[in-house]
């Protein structure tokens, strides 16, 4: 099957700030492409955003990826104007030292650079010291709490500022891959199925809060109520240096989609995707999970009664980083496996 991406739409959604519990300016970009071509688009109070295709029809299929990003919150303003922070989600702050960071201030986009004392004015003991998130400021350029004040408040939330780049042709690098490239995905297999026509009723759904508490999943799934679920995320590519295989699984850069097994996953569901991928020859390799899987997909297969549910991910180096790398070729092999599923899906039963 050949699949053509939007990375028109893929370079809009990464670009558009949207950290954890503040996804709205993401979610409306998403949800503008989704009207172009969905039968159905919605949102909830919680902040999801769903686009649908043929409802009523049979079996009823959910589509997964969150669209939330992680982020930065303002939690002082000090005399000088210094800005202090809180992550929204999981920063490893070695990577904050430096950057700049986009900020929703209080009318447009503030910018600031992330400060730490130069190494010439530190001690050697203060050089041997991890970095920690609260040793860390943001500079805006004011020189005052005053100043600064007007332009940000005590809340304002940002990312990292860091705009999609290509290296060697296909390998895409961006802060917001984890997991923004789910959110497109789902929305891509469904402009791919609207285009042939499907029987099942299939709802594509930019989660929220994935990365704080999997909330917008658990609220999702109960509003569809689905037969059957697809969570799309990022896995570890662990072709990289100091990364043992035997624990964290062998999904690579350019090896195809990522398939999920374990005790969150539906077996029957895994079985059937790992199939459609052999007889469709779509590149994929497998990760074992021995207990959650740490993503969207564990809130959705425990909503209501339970959902059968798998997770496809697109193997992701760098992760959390504002320098996530992938393979866009892994992308379409996540999208073509979905796209063959939803047009043949048929209902499963109990375990």
């Amino acid at each position: 099957m050949e699949i053509e991406l939007n990375t028109r739409f893929l370079e809009t959604l990464l670009e558009a700030v949207g950290p954890s519990g503040f996804e709205q300016a993401a979610a409306k970009v998403w949800r503008a492409e989704a009207e172009s071509f969905a039968d159905r688009v919605w949102g909830d109070a919680a902040g999801n955003t769903y686009a649908q295709l043929n409802p009523g029809g049979s079996p009823r299929l959910m589509l997964a990826g969150h669209v939330d990003e992680i982020g930065v919150i303002v939690t002082h303003v000090d005399e000088n104007g210094l800005v202090y922070l809180a992550g929204l989600g999981g920063w490893d702050p070695e990577v904050l030292v430096g950057q700049r960071v986009r900020f929703l201030g209080r009318s447009g986009q503030v910018l600031g650079v992330v400060g730490k004392k130069a190494i010439h004015l530190q001690k050697k003991e203060d050089r041997e010291k991890a970095v920690r998130l609260e040793d860390l400021w943001v500079d805006i350029g004011t020189d005052s709490r005053e100043a600064t004040l007007e332009r940000l408040e005590v809340g304002s939330v940002g990312v990292i500022d860091q705009s999609p780049r290509y290296l060697h042709g296909r390998r895409l690098v961006s802060r917001a891959i984890d997991d923004r490239i789910g959110a497109f995905v789902v929305l891509e297999a469904l402009r791919h199925l609207a285009r042939r026509g499907v029987e099942a009723e299939v709802t594509a759904v930019a989660t929220v809060q994935e990365e704080m508490s999997f909330a917008g999943a658990m609220t999702s799934a109960f509003h569809l109520r689905p037969e059957q679920a697809i969570v799309v995320d990022v896995t570890h590519c662990t072709r990289q240096p100091g990364v043992e295989k035997k624990k964290a699984g062998q999904a690579e850069l350019g090896k195809g989609a990522d398939l999920s097994v374990g005790p969150y996953v539906h077996p029957e569901l895994f079985a059937r995707l790992r199939a459609l991928a052999e007889a469709q020859g779509i590149p994929y390799t497998v990760s074992a999970h021995a207990a959650r899987t740490a993503t969207d997909a564990d809130a959705v297969a425990l909503s209501r009664e339970g959902v059968p549910t798998a997770v496809i991910s697109v193997p992701n180096r760098y992760m959390h980083s504002p320098s996530e790398m992938i393979d866009l070729g892994d992308v379409e092999a996540v999208v073509s496996l979905i796209v063959a599923y939803a047009a043949s899906a048929r209902p499963i039963e109990g375990r």
